[in-house]
Order: structure tokens, then C-alpha cells, then sequence
């Protein structure tokens, strides 16, 4: 997977929010090969010659646990797009958004909706940031109605 730009994060960000960054990449690449590839995302840590660690872990660990309730936020939201026609790069960085606005309370929603319009235009089509940010606006509206997310 190849990025669309090489926007980076300011020199003087923090250490934890780089990691943050790099665990969503690794972890949307883990996402965008098993399904690219019809596997099982259980079966994906097995296979990869890394092993995950930290917040990449916790994010595809739970990622696993959760998948059929992240899935249904994102169908529920995405009123006209079906998940088996969205974009696999998008429907990653959705799930790991979706992920972390459900179960990661610790990180503000605004944070999470940023970082995944960041993925998107680091990594996905044009199109690809307003269509991730209005579908995160409104998950983050159900899910955290009390935090403001600009759409």
C-alpha cells in the first residue's frame, strides 16, 4: 500500500502519538490484507512475521472481538454504501475509527475522526476524507453525542 501524499506529523509530536499513527497503519494494513486476501482476521497475527504489540494489539485484538458490532455502526451510518463495495482501504481505517470511538474512551473522538481523515488521505482516494469523516461524524454522534466532531 502506497501513500498519496507525505504529510508526516511535526517534529516535535509526541512519542505516543506517533506510536498511535503507526499502530493504526500497521493495523489497517493487517485489515486491508485480510480481506484483500478472503482470510479470517483472527487467523492474520499467525501469519504476519512481526508480532503486533501495544496499541496495534489492543486495536486488532478487540478489532477480532468486536467486528460484527463495528460492522453494523459503519452499515448503520453509511446509509448508501454497502460494506462489501466500500473501498478495502476505507473499510479499514473505518473499523479501527469505529473501534476506538466504541472502546477507547481515553482518546477523544476528535483525535480518532482526525487521524483516520489522515489515513484516508495518506493512503485512500480523493473522495475517500470527506466520506470516512461524515460516516465517523455520525457514529461519534451516537456513541459520544457529548464530544463535537466537525464534519
Amino acid at each position: 500500500m502506497e501513500s498519496n501524499t507525505t504529510s508526516e506529523l511535526p517534529e516535535d509530536t509526541p512519542d505516543y502519538i506517533i506510536q498511535r499513527r503507526h499502530s493504526r497503519e500497521t493495523v489497517l494494513g493487517v485489515i486491508y490484507e485480510s480481506e484483500s486476501k478472503s482470510k479470517d482476521l483472527a487467523d492474520m497475527p499467525h501469519e504476519m512475521p512481526v508480532q503486533l504489540d501495544g496499541h496495534a494489539k489492543e486495536i486488532l485484538d478487540s478489532l477480532i472481538d468486536n467486528l460484527e458490532i463495528i460492522d453494523s455502526l459503519i452499515s448503520k451510518t453509511s446509509h448508501k454504501w454497502d460494506i462489501d463495495r466500500m473501498p478495502l482501504v476505507d473499510l479499514a481505517i473505518l473499523r479501527i475509527a469505529v473501534l476506538e470511538i466504541k472502546n477507547f474512551e481515553s482518546i477523544p473522538a476528535a483525535v480518532i475522526v482526525s487521524e483516520a481523515v489522515e489515513l484516508a488521505t495518506k493512503y485512500s482516494t480523493e473522495a475517500s476524507s470527506s466520506f470516512i469523516n461524515g460516516v465517523l461524524a455520525g457514529i461519534c454522534a451516537s456513541l459520544r453525542p457529548d464530544e463535537k466532531v466537525n464534519q
